[in-house]
C-alpha cells in the first residue's frame, strides 16, 4: 500500500506540476509586456499549484489568520520542503533561497515553479544584490517571503534569525508579516520532528519517499494579526523571532 501510495502521488505531482509549468510558460508570453497582469496571473496559478500539488501528497493545510495581500514582505520559521508548497497555496509571491538549493534533485525544480530568488551566500557582495532586487519586487507590486532561519529544524523551535536580509524593510519602511508553521502527523504514525522536519544530513530522495508513502499529514500557519515595523534590521530580527516563537509554541500546545 505504501508503495502504490508513493507511485500515485508521485506520478500525480509531477503531471500535474508539468501542466502548471506549462500554463505559466503561456502567461509569461502573453503578458510580456504587462508586468502587473504578469504577476498577479502566475501568482494564481503557483496557488493553484501549492493547493493541488498538497492535495497529491496527502498534506492538510489549515490556515489561521489573513494571508497578506501584494505588496507584502513576510517571514516565517522554516521546516521541510513542504512549506515551500504550503507558503505557495497560501500566499503566493518570491521566495528567497540560497544558490545551491537549485540544483538539488527534487527540491530544484519546486524552488523554479515556486518564483524563487537565489543568494549565494558565499559572497557577502550577493547580499546587496539581492537587498536591491528584493526591495525593488516590493515597491512594484510584489511579494516577498523568506525563511530567515536560513536553514530547517524540527520544527520545535525558532532557530536564530539573520537580519542581513531584512534591510529593505527598513530602507522602505515597510510592513513585515509574521507567520508560523506547524505540522502534525495522523494518529498512530511517527510524529512530525522526524516523519515531516528535513534537517541536518537527512537525504532528501528517501526523506520525501517516506513521507509521501504515508497516509499523508497535517500542517497549520498561522498569520499574526498585526505588521511589524522597526527602524533596525538586528531589532526587527530580534522582535520577528520572538512573536514566531511565541506563535509556534501556542500551535504546538494547542495541538497536544
Amino acid at each position: 500500500m505504501r508503495r502504490l501510495r508513493l507511485v500515485l502521488r508521485l506520478t500525480g505531482s509531477i503531471l500535474f506540476s508539468s501542466l502548471m509549468w506549462l500554463l505559466a510558460a503561456i502567461c509569461k508570453l502573453v503578458f510580456c509586456f504587462n508586468t502587473q497582469w504578469r504577476y498577479r496571473i502566475i501568482c494564481r496559478l503557483m496557488s493553484i499549484w501549492g493547493h493541488g500539488v498538497a492535495w497529491f501528497w496527502g498534506m492538510r493545510i489549515q490556515v489561521e489568520g489573513t494571508p497578506p495581500d501584494a505588496p507584502f514582505f513576510l517571514l516565517s520559521n522554516h521546516v521541510s520542503y513542504t512549506d515551500i508548497v504550503l507558503v505557495c497555496a497560501v500566499t503566493p509571491g518570491w521566495f528567497v533561497s540560497k544558490s545551491e538549493v537549485a540544483s538539488w534533485p527534487g527540491i530544484g525544480p519546486l524552488t523554479r515553479i515556486a518564483h524563487t530568488i537565489f543568494i549565494n551566500r558565499e559572497t557577502r557582495r550577493d547580499v546587496g544584490r539581492m537587498n536591491t532586487l528584493i526591495g525593488d519586487l516590493v515597491t512594484k507590486g510584489g511579494g516577498v517571503g523568506f525563511f530567515p532561519e536560513g536553514t530547517t529544524s524540527d520544527g520545535s523551535q525558532v532557530l536564530p534569525f539573520k537580519p542581513s536580509l531584512l534591510q529593505p524593510a527598513i530602507d522602505l519602511n515597510f510592513p513585515v508579516t509574521l507567520a508560523a508553521i506547524c505540522y502534525q502527523t495522523l494518529p498512530g504514525q511517527p510524529p512530525a520532528e522526524t516523519e515531516v522536519a528535513w534537517y541536518g544530513d537527512d537525504e532528501f530522495a528517501p526523506h520525501a519517499a517516506n513521507l509521501l508513502s504515508g497516509p499523508g499529514f497535517k500542517v497549520r500557519i498561522r498569520f499574526a494579526e498585526e505588521t511589524l515595523r522597526c527602524t533596525d534590521r538586528k531589532e526587527l530580527a530580534k522582535n520577528a523571532h520572538h512573536q514566531i516563537s511565541s506563535m509556534l509554541t501556542e500551535l504546538r500546545e494547542s495541538w497536544t
